[in-house]
């Protein structure tokens, strides 16, 4: 692991200097670190930067007031992807509000529980796969030259496109040969990966989970009629939502779960039965760091005018909560379709059957 050090206190670098060694006698990963003292030092370090985390002071010069780190924070954020713990004696003098990302840690704490929090980041891997030299990078510079070169020409060639109708189809060529590379082994997901959250779509969207009146709904109008068109006008003139309950309010004897209970016992495998998506009126969310668990229902559903539906975004009555991301967003509306097109056959009297036949 490579972590920068963004520090001028000598007592405080020797004492994570110390830390580090310590810390790699006696564990398989090893971490490498890289000490700058001054703002000039540091910006130049971030020029072509391989790190996996960053601890930077605030104040880097006993001749001025100014929070130099802050500068070095700014850079790394605007133009590089990797965590930030500025670790000081003047975090209260920074309004800037923490994420799994930016943390913000006193002096006077333990540099041994800093050090751990950035190597839980560190153990998820996701430098390995979002660094200057990660995953994604490789993915691309496989695409771009073993892909790319082979039908760019029709690119170069098209006359139909302007530039940048041509740049747009140029990133879904991209973004979908990275999905390629992704899907190749295929593993269970993560509950997140349902989520897009926030919401990236500036304007709702198919698949946005709202919030109105306390209770949460899937946004399922189709895109071809929801997508906001340049005159500010959609192909619809109400927007279809699908109710969203809770666990509690569908599932038998769900409170009973909480207390834990077997494999084999008949309220866990009901439970399981509404997880697996073998109930015909109903979809699965699960449970994500921000989006509580709930049950999609096909039956329950309602219309709502679109400008009213804009309105209510707009004043923040509807609030837009998450997306649910592909390819689980499709096997929903797959679902939805099939539910509503079954086609049943008539009921007969089995006994007047039965006696005309015979």
């Amino acid at each position: 692991m490579n972590l920068l050090i963004v520090e001028d206190d000598k007592a405080t670098i020797q004492s994570y200097s110390d830390n580090i060694d310590s810390f790699n006698k006696k564990s398989n990963i090893q971490i490498s670190h890289e000490i700058v003292d001054t703002l000039e030092k540091a910006k130049e370090s971030l020029i072509s930067p391989d790190y996996d985390a960053a601890i930077v002071d605030l104040k880097l010069s006993s001749n001025t007031t100014d929070l130099e780190g802050l500068e070095i924070v700014n850079e790394i954020e605007s133009t590089l992807r990797f965590p930030i713990f500025v670790v000081s004696g003047s975090i209260g003098q920074v309004d800037k509000d923490e994420s799994a990302f930016f943390k913000k840690r006193s002096r006077d704490g333990d540099f041994k529980e800093v050090l751990q929090e950035i190597l839980d980041i560190y153990n998820t891997g996701i430098t390995k796969i979002l660094g200057k030299r990660g995953v994604i990078n490789k993915y691309l510079t496989t695409i771009f030259w073993n892909h790319l070169s082979n039908s760019m020409t029709s690119w170069v060639s098209d006359e139909e496109r302007n530039p940048t109708e041509k740049e747009k189809s140029l990133l879904r060529y991209t973004l979908l040969h990275m999905q390629e590379f992704i899907d190749e082994d295929i593993e269970e997901y993560h509950p997140e990966e349902f989520y897009i959250t926030e919401p990236i779509k500036s304007n709702i969207f198919t698949g946005d989970i709202v919030q109105f009146k306390e209770e949460r709904f899937l946004i399922l109008t189709p895109s071809c009629d929801i997508v906001l068109r340049a005159d500010g006008t959609r192909n619809t003139d109400r927007i279809l939502f699908c109710r969203i309950k809770n666990l509690s309010e569908v599932v038998k004897n769900f409170d009973l779960l909480e207390k834990g209970t077997s494999e084999k016992n008949d309220n866990r495998r009901r439970l399981n039965s509404y997880i697996e998506n073998k109930k015909q009126n109903y979809h699965f969310i699960p449970k994500s760091n921000i989006i509580n668990a709930g049950l999609i229902d096909f039956q329950d559903k309602l219309t709502m005018e679109e400008t009213e539906v804009n309105k209510l975004v707009t004043s923040s009555e509807m609030t837009r909560l998450a997306t649910i991301s592909m390819p689980f967003l499709k096997d929903i509306i797959s679902r939805y379709s099939n539910y509503y097109a079954r086609q049943g056959s008539p009921d007969f009297d089995t006994k007047e059957i039965y006696d005309s036949l015979f």
